[in-house]
């Protein structure tokens, strides 16, 4: 069993879980045990083995609400522990050694390496950056607020602001509400375009743009659908829609279904986080995004992947940037 892979179960679990702080400190001493035990004859395999089910079970125990942070503070020990486990084991350090050989660039130009190694190499980072998410996208902040978004994905985004030029931006899943702040700025600088931003949740705290609509609601429910395609503007300018909201497969179509429409030939509909369900991240979260585009584009011809969007190896929107073309 790989080192990290139950914490994807975790992560997609509610924040409200109801764990208790009680259930957090005994888990943790189970990790320090482990990490005690671990150096006297017991192998690193069964102990990774030890300590998740143990963990495991001290976090499904019931009463007051975990805390989020909480919740992260103890994934990070126990991750931390199953990490150190594996290190400066020979095995492990051969196969490392054998990946960097997958790919040794000679002086530019370099060629491409091989499909497979290119995936190899991708996916393995890809893995990296997401489920080590206290480092990475849990610790991403754009002008103060916290952006849940890769930091490549937000610079193609601004490629395609520049391209298109949007009179409207639809966002769904506003959450911090960075990322409408990161759009609405771009917007700024060229002197053109709104945002609406849609989410069920009026979290406090989220910034404040003359360029921001914030709607409160699901943004499949018909009121909602109404209010923002009364910002589309009567001149045909162009509309981008963006997909970050509930990301089950049956959300994400629906959603497709009523604001896809609204975007305009030579725009985009960019539905995010399909990466998850094994693309190559979170393999256990069931049929989401790419399941949805891919049912999507399986019953019309008017929008198609542009995979050049994808031009950086990593993206957390795979086959999830659709133009639309007629």
């Amino acid at each position: 069993m790989p080192a990290h892979a139950w914490i994807p179960a975790l992560v997609r679990a509610p924040i409200a879980a109801r764990w208790d702080a009680a259930a957090g400190r005994r888990a943790a001493t189970v990790v320090r045990r482990a990490r005690r035990r671990s150096d006297v004859g017991v192998t690193a395999r069964a102990t990774a083995h030890t300590v998740e089910a143990a963990v495991l079970g001290e976090l499904s125990r019931e009463p007051t609400q975990w805390r989020e942070d909480d919740r992260i503070a103890v994934m990070d020990l126990v991750a931390g522990y199953l990490a150190g486990v594996h290190a400066g084991d020979p095995l492990t350090d051969e196969l490392a050694a054998a990946f960097t050989r997958l790919y040794q660039p000679v002086p530019d130009p370099a060629p491409e390496p091989a499909p497979s190694v290119v995936a190899a190499i991708a996916d393995q980072y890809h893995r990296l950056y997401y489920h080590r998410a206290p480092r990475t996208w849990r610790n991403t902040f754009y002008r103060g607020h916290r952006v849940l978004k890769l930091p490549l994905d937000l610079w193609v985004y601004g490629e395609i602001l520049h391209e298109v030029r949007p009179s409207l931006v639809v966002e769904t899943g506003t959450r911090y509400g960075a990322s409408a702040l990161w759009i609405a700025d771009q917007l700024e600088l060229l002197d053109h375009g709104r945002v609406v931003t849609i989410d069920i949740e009026d979290l406090p705290g989220r910034p404040e743009h003359p360029r921001i609509t914030h709607l409160i609601g699901s943004s499949t429910d018909p009121a909602i659908v109404e209010a923002v395609r009364a910002h589309v503007p009567d001149d045909g300018g162009p509309v981008l829609v963006i997909l970050d909201s509930d990301h089950s497969r049956e959300h994400v179509l629906r959603e497709l279904d009523v604001l896809a429409p609204m975007v305009t030939v030579g725009s985009y509909v960019i539905v995010e986080d399909t990466d998850i369900n094994g693309h190559p991240v979170l393999p256990e979260f069931g049929p989401g995004p790419m399941e949805a585009v891919a049912e999507f584009l399986g019953s019309r011809h008017d929008f198609e992947v542009d995979e050049s969007r994808e031009k950086y190896y990593v993206t957390q929107n795979p086959q999830g940037y659709l133009r639309r073309v007629r």
